[in-house]
């Protein structure tokens, strides 16, 4: 049940940790003030600024079971919410490689941390990592029955030029994690369609390996905010995506109901995926057919949130608060 604000009564006194990034402005705090109405106390971390006055760390010893701390507070939370996991060091004066190996002691640190916190996770670090594996996302997503694109993870050129040909060049390209944060940042790559004139330049992938799929035709992009059980959708017109709805000026979102059929698929996907919350991205083929692309288990949702007033965040505050571990 979804207890919307003029609905909610005071149902608990916790502490709520909030893992976000500093250029996130919305979403944390619409589901801070979800919780707050929900009588719980948000506590929100920006993961990219951890570690500016230098009071994160953690602490363990033979006659203490392990402590977390920051801006001086010992943090015992009754959930986390996993949301932005960001964590870097900042330092311009610094050499790139040993900045590098910086991020890399603080990304342990950071992951080392919160395996000391004994809060309830939405989602559990180890779900959400193993989650991020594209590769075994679509083998899940096609053993629960979901249909999905002829892929190609490679840095095989002619695997991608058989591809080419199998699909009647009818082939997007993408990575498989983003380069920087922001889902437009200056460094984003988008999805793109791979030209044949591509198929020269190909070597280049011996040096990076990249994502290429079938092209699904397209007459509604969806994107699936999942939290708890609830699956708040919006849709595109699928004739405005382009390759890639993100940076090609798609339109207004619509609200879009579900099939049941492919509720329940989706449902047992992230079962096995072990989340309670997640941004699914799915087809809408002219024909009628719902194509499974990806989830981000961390996906962004304001817009959704904020275009269509659907009630994504308090589905959030509502599974942080919950009793039970149940996805």
């Amino acid at each position: 049940m979804i207890l919307y604000p003029d609905e909610v009564t005071v149902l608990v006194s916790k502490t709520v940790l909030l893992l976000s990034h500093a250029k996130e402005p919305f979403v944390t705090e619409r589901v801070a003030e979800e919780l707050r109405l929900r009588g719980a106390r948000p506590l929100r971390l920006d993961t990219d600024r951890l570690f500016e006055d230098g009071t994160f760390g953690l602490s363990l010893a033979a006659d203490e079971p392990g402590a977390v701390w920051a801006r001086g507070e010992h943090l015992r939370p009754d959930s986390i919410w996993l949301w932005r996991a960001w964590p870097r060091i900042q330092a311009k004066a610094m050499a790139e490689a040993d900045l590098a190996a910086v991020n890399r002691e603080a990304f342990t640190l950071f992951w080392g941390a919160l395996s000391l916190l004994e809060g309830r996770f939405v989602d559990p670090p180890d779900h959400v990592r193993a989650a991020e594996n594209k590769p075994l996302q679509l083998r899940l997503a096609r053993a629960c029955g979901l249909r999905i694109p002829d892929t190609r993870y490679t840095s095989d050129p002619d695997a991608v030029r058989a591809l080419f040909e199998a699909h009647d060049g009818r082939v997007v390209c993408k990575l498989h994690s983003p380069l920087e944060y922001g889902m437009r940042s200056a460094r984003a790559f988008p999805t793109r369609r791979l030209r044949r004139d591509d198929l020269a330049r190909l070597d280049a992938l011996r040096r990076g390996p990249m994502i290429f799929q079938e092209e699904i035709p397209k007459a509604l992009e969806l994107r699936v905010a999942w939290a708890g059980g609830a699956a708040w959708t919006g849709a595109l017109d699928g004739k405005q995506c382009g390759a890639d709805w993100r940076f090609s000026g798609a339109g207004a979102w619509t609200p879009h109901v579900l099939d049941a059929s492919i509720k329940k698929k989706l449902a047992a996907l992230m079962r096995r995926l072990g989340l309670s919350q997640g941004c699914l991205d799915l087809i809408v083929t002219p024909s009628g057919e719902t194509v499974f692309l990806e989830v981000n288990p961390t996906g962004e949702w304001g817009m959704l949130e904020a275009e269509l007033g659907l009630p994504i965040a308090a589905s959030i505050a509502e599974t942080l608060l919950r009793e039970n571990d149940e996805p």
